[in-house]
């Protein structure tokens, strides 16, 4: 995939767990960095709806996706975190124009 897989995940906090979830997250981040195929890995929350969050990832390809998703470390975060997400949905995108 010439400009990389774009990967768009929301992120419901339950409620009463944002700031958990929020400080969990900011961890994730710096660590999602380091791993090959990285190329963008940025993460907002909604202004209107807190506790909201939106991660805009850009991986070289679905093999990268897949390293970053499978490592002991992703593994640990989510059985950690879990406990704080009220929903989670993914999408994989390409690039149009």
């Amino acid at each position: 995939m010439k400009d990389g897989l774009v990967v768009v995940v929301n992120v419901v906090a339950r409620t009463g767990k944002e700031d958990e979830l929020r400080e969990a997250f900011k961890e994730l981040v710096p660590y999602a960095k380091t791993e090959p195929g990285f190329i963008q890995y940025d993460l907002h929350e909604s202004i209107e709806q807190p506790g909201h969050f939106v991660f805009y990832e850009i991986w070289e390809n679905e093999e990268a996706l897949d390293v970053h998703s499978n490592t002991d470390f992703a593994k640990a975060f989510s059985a950690r975190a879990g406990q704080w997400i009220e929903s989670v949905s993914l999408n994989k995108l390409r690039k149009v124009a």
